[in-house]
């Protein structure tokens, strides 16, 4: 028998890059259910992504000749796929906001500038604990969007909704491989966790600046009803959405933590049968 017949079979990645081509020539200014404050603030963490996922994927390329497993391998393949998609369409995203005179390019060029700060001054392992540290906040709050069907039915208009819960289904796909990558590179507990925390301290930050920003240039910043809105949605005791990222945020700081725990699976193959997606 050759060695060819009796090799193992190569490894496939555990989810696809999906090539998307998003258009928001006909979406309205405040596409969430017509409200400045909910809209905003969803433009506001679309400023977040091309960048971002610069840097993510940048953190894992760094250390990727560390890595020996293959499967992991072939999922990092994956994870650079779909986060470079997810920067090509937030960036079409952006001219939607042109459209409306929102100026998301001037919050675009701080990220970068923050970011290529960040990697100045800090090592490789440092930077991949950032990723993970981020990406858990993009799961967690994509898992968040995905379940709670009275938050992403506010999302109004046909195209965002679409865009939004696409996202949010790779999120929670790829959302093991630079934690993943991370241990296999020797990453600790206690790296990971007070990274998380002067992480949370600077996105924290940076969202509220960026809010208060994008507001105030609307003419919308005294808009108090919009605020009431919006700060309910967000923050109410019960049924807010950044109420409910609490808990998966704190299960963050547990030894032994590992994405993986929050399974999503059944979320995300309800999700994706729902858009129609194969994969």
């Amino acid at each position: 028998m050759s060695i060819s017949a009796t090799a193992a079979p190569l490894p496939k990645a555990n989810f696809p890059v999906r090539r998307m081509d998003f258009s928001f020539a006909e979406t309205s200014k405040y596409w969430w259910s017509g409200d400045p404050f909910m809209t905003h603030f969803m433009n506001n963490l679309s400023s977040l992504f091309p960048h971002g996922e610069k840097f993510f994927v940048d953190s894992v390329r760094a250390v990727r000749k560390q890595i020996e497993d293959p499967q992991l391998q072939k999922d990092i393949s994956a994870f650079i796929g779909q986060e470079a998609m997810h920067s090509k369409e937030h960036q079409t995203y952006n001219d939607y906001a042109q459209a409306h005179g929102i100026d998301l390019d001037v919050l675009d060029m701080r990220i970068k500038v923050l970011l290529e700060w960040v990697t100045k001054f800090t090592t490789k392992k440092q930077r991949l604990a950032a990723t993970c540290a981020l990406e858990h906040f993009t799961a967690t709050m994509a898992e968040q969007l995905l379940a709670r069907e009275d938050i992403n039915m506010q999302m109004t208009d046909p195209r965002m909704y679409k865009l939004w819960l696409w996202h949010a289904i790779e999120e929670n796909e790829h959302k093991s491989v630079a934690y993943d990558a991370y241990l296999a590179v020797g990453g600790g507990y206690w790296l990971r966790t007070l990274t998380m925390a002067s992480t949370s301290l600077m996105f924290i930050g940076v969202i509220a600046w960026f809010q208060l920003d994008l507001l105030r240039k609307d003419g919308q910043l005294f808009n108090w009803s919009s605020w009431k809105y919006g700060l309910k949605a967000l923050f109410g005791p019960r049924n807010g959405y950044i109420t409910g990222l609490i808990r998966p945020y704190l299960q963050y700081y547990k030894p032994g933590f590992h994405p993986s725990q929050q399974d999503t699976v059944a979320l995300e193959n309800r999700w994706r049968t729902r858009l129609g997606f194969d994969g």
